[in-house]
C-alpha cells in the first residue's frame, strides 16, 4: 500500500491512499477547472464576463460544421467570421484582409510600383459603388479610356459591389501580362461597357510639377504616398529654381494616403501650432505640431468632391492659418484615421480608431471643406486633368488669375 506521513505534534499520522488519492484527484481538478476559466475570460472578445455571447459564437460555428451540405475549411469558416465582425461597424474603412488580401493592401500603400490596371478607387458613399478617382497617367487603365468617376460595377465578371474597396483593389492588381475585364459605367455616357485590360508594371510618382505662367509654378498631388513629401520638396525646390513667386496646389482627385506625409508638407508653411488633432473614443488626444520653419508664398489649393483624407488635413490645416486660398469644390469629407493590426498568420485588420480635427477644431467628416471660392467643372474635364492646357482648365485659370491680380 502507498503511504504518505504527516508530522503532528511530533507524532506520524498514517494517511492511506484510499484517503490521499481523492483529494489529490480533487485538487488537480480544481486546478484544471480554474485554468480553464480564467484563460476563457481573458480570451473572451465580448468581455471577461460575456459566457452567453461567446457561446452563441460557438452553437453558430458549430451549426455550420454540423449541417452545411459541404465540408467546410476551418480558415475560410474563420476568415469569414472575422469578415463579417468587421463590416457589421457600418464602416466601409473597417475591414478585415486575408493573407493574401493583406499582401497586396501593404504592397499597395507601400511600393514605388506594382503590376496591375493602374486605378485610384474610392468607395461613393452616395451609392455605395467603386468608383474611379482617377486613372495612373500613361497606366492599362488609362490608355483603355477609364476617366474620373466612371464606377467599377464588376471584376471578371463577380459583382463589384460584394467587395470592400480594398478587396476590389487586390482583385485588379495581378501577374504582369494577364488580363482582367473590368465592367464599367461610363460617367460622361452613362453606357456600361466591358473593357478588356492586360495588366503591367504601374509606375506612382505621386508628384508633378511645371510652370504654369512665369510667375506661377503648378504642382500636383495625386496620392499621399510613403515618400510624397520628399517628392514635394524636391519639385518645390526645382520650381522656385524655374523663377517661382506663386504657387498652386492641385489636390483634385486625392483620396489620401499617409497622415504624416500630409502633415509634412503643411509643416513646410506653417508656423509652431497644431497641423491636425486626432481623438479616439476615449477622448485621448493626439497633436500633430509644426516646427518654426515655414516657407512664405502666395498659394492656392485647388480641390473637388475626390479630394479626401490626408488630402482634407492639408487643405483644413492650410485654410485654418489662412496660408491658402482655397478654390474647386467641397472636398469628399473622410475625417477619420485608420490603423493596422496584424494576426500571426499574416493577414490584417484595417480599423478606424478616431477622427481628426482641424487646427480649428473642425472634424470634418462627412461634411467635406466647403472651398473659399466655389468653381464648378465638368466631369468630363476631370477625367483627362493632365491634358488639359491652362485655358480648358476652369479651376487653374481662375487661381493663377487670383494670383497674378
Amino acid at each position: 500500500m502507498i503511504c504518505m506521513y504527516i508530522k503532528k505534534d511530533q507524532e506520524y499520522v498514517h494517511i492511506s491512499k484510499t484517503v490521499w488519492a481523492p483529494l489529490l484527484f480533487a485538487g488537480l481538478v480544481l486546478i484544471l477547472v480554474a485554468t480553464v476559466v480564467v484563460t476563457v475570460m481573458v480570451m473572451n472578445p465580448f468581455g471577461s464576463t460575456k459566457f452567453a455571447e461567446l457561446n452563441k459564437l460557438n452553437e453558430g460555428i458549430s451549426m455550420l460544421r454540423e449541417s452545411y451540405y459541404e465540408e467546410i475549411e476551418t480558415e475560410t469558416l474563420l476568415d469569414g467570421v472575422l469578415w463579417g465582425a468587421s463590416t457589421s461597424m457600418g464602416d466601409p474603412y473597417t475591414v478585415y484582409m486575408t493573407q493574401e488580401e493583406a499582401k497586396s493592401f501593404i504592397e499597395d500603400i507601400e511600393s514605388d510600383d506594382y503590376a496591375g490596371v493602374g486605378l485610384y478607387i474610392y468607395l461613393d458613399e452616395t451609392d455605395n459603388r467603386i468608383t474611379v478617382s482617377q486613372p495612373i497617367e500613361g497606366s492599362p487603365a488609362d490608355l483603355a479610356g477609364i476617366g474620373v468617376g466612371d464606377k467599377i460595377l464588376k471584376v471578371d465578371g463577380e459583382l463589384a459591389d460584394k467587395f470592400t474597396l480594398d478587396q476590389a483593389a487586390a482583385k485588379m492588381k495581378g501577374a504582369e501580362g494577364t488580363e482582367v475585364v473590368l465592367t464599367v459605367l461610363k460617367a460622361e455616357s452613362g453606357e456600361t461597357v466591358d473593357v478588356k485590360i492586360v495588366r503591367a508594371i504601374v509606375e506612382r510618382n505621386t508628384v508633378s510639377s511645371k510652370m504654369a505662367t512665369d510667375k506661377t509654378a503648378y504642382i500636383q498631388i495625386t496620392q499621399f504616398g510613403v515618400n510624397t513629401h520628399m517628392e514635394f520638396v524636391e519639385a518645390y525646390n526645382k520650381m522656385v529654381g524655374e523663377g517661382m513667386e506663386k504657387l498652386v496646389i492641385d489636390l483634385r482627385n486625392n483620396t489620401g494616403g499617409y497622415l504624416d506625409q500630409a502633415v509634412g508638407i503643411a509643416d513646410e508653411f506653417l508656423d509652431d501650432g497644431v497641423i491636425v488633432y486626432t481623438m479616439n473614443r476615449e477622448g485621448q488626444k493626439h497633436d500633430y505640431n509644426a516646427d518654426k520653419q515655414k516657407t512664405k508664398v502666395p498659394m492656392v489649393i485647388l480641390v473637388n468632391g475626390s479630394s479626401a483624407s490626408a488630402s482634407e488635413v492639408l487643405v483644413g490645416a492650410l485654410k485654418d492659418y489662412g496660408k491658402a486660398t482655397i478654390m474647386g469644390e467641397k472636398t469628399f469629407g473622410k475625417g477619420v484615421t485608420q490603423i493596422t493590426r496584424e494576426f500571426s498568420d499574416g493577414s490584417l485588420m484595417k480599423i478606424t480608431d478616431s477622427r481628426y480635427y482641424t487646427p480649428n477644431g473642425i472634424c470634418i467628416d462627412h461634411e467635406g471643406i466647403k472651398p473659399d471660392v466655389e468653381i464648378e467643372m465638368a466631369i468630363e474635364k476631370y477625367a483627362k486633368i493632365s491634358d488639359l492646357t491652362l485655358d480648358e482648365d476652369d479651376q487653374l485659370k481662375r487661381a493663377v488669375e487670383f494670383l497674378e491680380q
